[in-house]
C-alpha cells in the first residue's frame, strides 16, 4: 500500500491558508457528518484560521468548541489535508460569520497520483473497450466485485461465468463502474495488472482522469477508511 505524505517534511503548508481561498470543510462524525463549501476569510493569526460559517440548508450549521473537523482544498495538481478544530464562532461582527479554527498536526499535500490503497468491497460493472472496438455490438457491462481502490486506480474481480469469453490483457482499456457518496461513477483507464487464476479474473486499472469533484469525494473516502482501520489496530 502506497501512502499519504507529507511531501518535503518539514515544510509547514499553513502559509497557504490565504484569504479568498475555497475548499471543503468535512465533518466525520455525528448528526451533521457531511462536506460543507467555505472559504478562507481571515488568514492565519495567533493560531487560528478565520472560516466562512459553513450552511446546512440554507441555516448556520450547529458547531461546538473543540469539533474536529478537515479542511480540504486544492492547488496546484495537489490535494492539501488540514486537521482542524473549532475554537469559537463570530456570527455578529462582519458580513460573513465566521468560525474561528486551530489547525492541528501536520498538514498535509498529497500528490494525485500517490496511491494510497484501501479495501473497497463494492459490486462494480465493467466494459471492455478493446473488444468492442475489434468486434463492434459483441461485448456488455459484466458484473465484478472491487477489492481496493485509490486515487490513482482500483482493481477487480470477475468471474469466468460473468467474463463470458471476454480476455483482458495488460494495456488495454476498460470502463468500470463504480458507486461512491451514494452515486455512481464511471471511469475509463487502461489495465495496468491483469491475473486470471482460479475461474476469475482479477484486473487493476489506472484512471485515465478524475473530475475533481470525483477526486476530492474519492479522497476522502480514502482517508476515512485509512483512520477506521488505524483505530481498529
Amino acid at each position: 500500500m502506497a501512502k499519504e505524505e507529507n511531501e518535503n517534511s518539514g515544510i509547514n503548508y499553513s502559509y497557504k491558508l490565504k484569504h479568498g481561498l475555497k475548499g471543503e470543510i468535512v465533518i466525520n462524525a455525528g448528526v451533521y457528518r457531511g462536506r460543507y463549501p467555505s472559504r478562507v476569510e481571515e488568514a492565519m493569526t495567533d493560531g487560528l484560521v478565520g472560516l466562512a460559517y459553513p450552511l446546512f440548508r440554507g441555516a448556520l450549521l450547529p458547531l461546538y468548541r473543540d469539533l474536529d473537523f478537515t479542511f480540504i482544498f486544492e492547488d496546484g495538481g495537489a490535494l492539501y489535508v488540514f486537521d482542524m478544530a473549532v475554537r469559537k464562532v463570530d456570527t455578529q461582527s462582519g458580513n460573513v460569520p465566521l468560525m474561528w479554527a486551530a489547525v492541528f498536526g501536520d498538514p498535509k499535500r498529497v500528490q494525485r497520483r500517490q496511491f494510497l490503497r484501501v479495501s473497497c468491497p463494492w459490486d462494480v460493472m465493467a466494459f471492455h473497450v478493446e473488444w468492442e472496438a475489434r468486434s463492434p455490438m459483441s461485448t456488455h457491462w459484466m458484473d465484478g466485485r472491487a477489492l481496493d481502490i485509490s486515487l490513482g486506480g482500483i482493481r477487480f474481480k470477475i468471474i469466468d461465468e460473468n467474463a463470458d469469453g471476454h480476455i483482458f490483457e495488460s494495456g488495454e482499456r476498460v470502463f468500470v463502474r463504480f458507486p461512491l457518496a451514494g452515486r455512481q461513477n464511471f471511469q475509463l483507464g487502461r489495465a495496468s495488472r491483469v491475473v486470471h487464476v482460479n475461474g476469475a479474473w482479477e484486473i487493476g486499472i489506472g484512471f485515465d482522469s478524475l473530475p475533481n469533484s470525483v477526486e476530492r469525494k474519492l479522497f476522502e473516502f480514502i482517508r476515512q477508511q485509512e483512520m477506521t482501520g488505524r483505530s481498529e489496530k
